[in-house]
This record gives structure tokens, C-alpha cells and sequence, in this order.
């Protein structure tokens, strides 16, 4: 009875932290008087914008989903809405942790008790997946940036063909390590958590390499889709920007945000003065720049976490 107490606490806590840390960025974010001022007419294209933006937030949680069944399928079959379910969960814990750490938490609660350690092995899979297609793409973006816009980079061409390589490489190590991260098990077993859940590390040799692939794709995918969320909401905001020019610039603030060691607390003002920086090389319209990167952050993560919050109470309090 008294765990069950504490359970319920420790709940509501995460909860009125996930909501608190949302009307905090909400209340904090200067700008949003501006649009009033700024922004007084929506034809049907902007509707039409914004429409496109919510659809692919479902298809980003959509892939998200799926790719996190794939990584599970040998652990716990479940199905799609209940893992719908527990992805918008761990966006709901994750929101105020460091580098969205409750994430895992929050997807490993609607598994069986004694399938959690396995649970969290396949998120992390699927997170280190999401990761590696950033730097991929990112890199690419880099090295891009460095050949078509010499001028803008202010770097000598012997130093930007340095660059890629190097790049390149680390580009190639971080694929190798992904597709052979089967290895990894001695390393992790030096850990008092995982020392007494050896057997739950075979999980990384019973996963095929072609479930990672596809995992992979699905990172790959879901970053497309962000991406052009991102590419919308500039348009929505008049920052006009060529299709070399927006790849280059949202690239670089996905790659610069993704190794900068941060916490969510300040992750939505770097992520911010990333894309003033990065799309400012080829936009002056700082405010647009801006609200673009705000209202991404709201419908891709505010928006999510609250929608979690629902279900996370289910889970918590009325299966109990």
C-alpha cells in the first residue's frame, strides 16, 4: 500500500513538472506578443501550411511507433495504439529530464515488469538510431555548406576539403559501431545495473542486422518529416529560403543541437539561437526565425506531452 502511495506521488510530481515546464516556456517566450503585430492576415495557403504540419506530426509519431514495435517484437507484442501510447508517454517524462532521459521511463511502463531492462535496450537502440541519422544528415549538411558557400564560411578550401573527410570518417565509425553494437555487451556488463541482468543483454545478438537497417530508415524518414515541419513553418513565417538553403541551415541546427551536451531546460533557447545563427546566414528575419523554431517545439513536443499526460494518468491510476 505504502509503494502504491509513493507511486501515485511520484506520478502526479512528473505530471505537474511536465505541465509546469510547458506554460514556463509558453510564458517566458518574449516573441509571442509579437505575432499579433507582426502577423494579422491567414489566407487558405497558410491554413493549408499549418494543416500540413499538424498531419505530419502524426505521421512523425506514426514512424516513431512503428520503428519502436520493431526494436520490441521479440521482447513483448503489443499493439499499435498501445505503443502509440507509450511513445507520447515518454515524451511526456521526458520533457523536463536532461537530454529527454524520462523518455525511457515513460515507453517501458506499458511493457511486462520483468520485460522492462529489454524495453530499455530497444529505446535506446531506436534513440541511438534517431541519433546517428542526425549526424549523418547533419555532416552532409556541413560538408554542403563548406564546398557551395565558400564565401560564407570564411575557411580556406584545403580546410573545408580536411573537414569533410574527417567528417566523413566519423560519418563511417558511427555506422560501424550502430551495425555491430551487438559487441557491446562486455562493456555494459561492467555496470552494476546491467550485472545482474546479463541474460537481458542478448537481446543485442538476438536482434538481426536487418531490423537495425530498417530502424535506421525509419530514423531517417522521421527526420525528413521534422525537417520539412521546420521548412513549413519558415514559409509560414515569410522566411524565404531556397531548398539548398533550407537542407544546409536545418541540418546544421539538428547536427550542432544533437552534440551539444545540454538540458531540456535550455534546450528550446539553444535549439533557437542554433537557427538564428545557422538560418540567419541566409535570413535577416530574426522573429520569423524564431517563432518558427518556438512553434515547432509546441507542436512537436508540448503538444505530444500533454496528449501523453492523458494516458500516462490511465497507465498509472486507473489500471491501479
Amino acid at each position: 500500500m505504502k509503494n502504491k502511495s509513493l507511486k501515485i506521488v511520484a506520478s502526479i510530481i512528473l505530471l505537474l513538472l511536465s505541465y509546469g515546464y510547458i506554460i514556463y516556456k509558453v510564458l517566458n517566450f518574449t516573441e509571442l506578443q509579437e505575432i499579433n503585430f507582426t502577423y494579422h492576415y491567414y489566407t487558405i495557403s497558410d491554413l493549408i501550411l499549418l494543416l500540413s504540419i499538424f498531419i505530419l506530426m502524426i505521421l512523425n509519431l506514426s514512424l516513431e511507433t512503428i520503428k519502436w514495435r520493431l526494436l520490441i517484437r521479440n521482447i513483448q507484442n503489443i499493439k499499435f495504439f498501445t505503443a502509440f501510447k507509450a511513445v507520447l508517454s515518454g515524451i511526456t517524462l521526458g520533457i523536463f529530464t536532461p537530454n529527454r532521459i524520462g523518455d525511457l521511463g515513460g515507453r517501458v511502463l506499458y511493457l511486462q515488469k520483468g520485460k522492462r531492462t529489454y524495453g530499455l535496450l530497444a529505446t535506446g537502440i531506436g534513440s541511438f538510431a534517431q541519433f546517428l541519422s542526425t549526424i549523418i544528415i547533419g555532416i552532409t549538411g556541413f560538408i554542403l555548406f563548406l564546398f557551395a558557400y565558400p564565401e560564407k564560411s570564411f575557411i580556406n578550401p584545403i580546410f573545408n576539403t580536411t573537414t569533410g573527410m574527417v567528417l566523413i570518417l566519423v560519418s563511417l565509425i558511427l555506422i560501424w559501431i550502430y551495425f555491430n553494437i551487438k559487441n557491446i555487451k562486455p562493456f555494459l556488463i561492467n555496470f552494476s545495473f546491467f550485472k545482474t541482468r546479463e541474460n537481458q543483454l542478448d537481446y543485442f545478438s538476438e536482434t538481426n542486422t536487418k531490423t537495425f537497417l530498417f530502424a535506421l530508415l525509419l530514423s531517417i524518414f522521421r527526420y525528413f518529416i521534422f525537417s520539412s515541419q521546420f521548412f513549413l513553418l519558415l514559409v509560414f513565417f515569410d522566411i524565404n529560403l531556397s531548398f539548398i538553403q533550407a537542407f544546409i541551415s536545418i541540418s546544421l541546427v539538428y547536427l550542432f543541437a544533437t552534440i551539444i551536451p545540454t538540458t531540456t531546460l535550455v534546450e528550446l533557447g539553444i535549439r533557437g539561437s542554433l537557427a538564428i545563427f545557422f538560418i540567419g546566414i541566409f535570413s535577416n528575419q530574426v522573429l520569423g526565425i524564431v517563432l518558427s523554431s518556438f512553434f515547432l517545439w509546441l507542436i512537436n513536443i508540448a503538444l505530444p506531452s500533454i496528449m501523453g499526460s492523458i494516458f500516462f494518468i490511465k497507465n498509472r491510476f486507473v489500471k491501479e
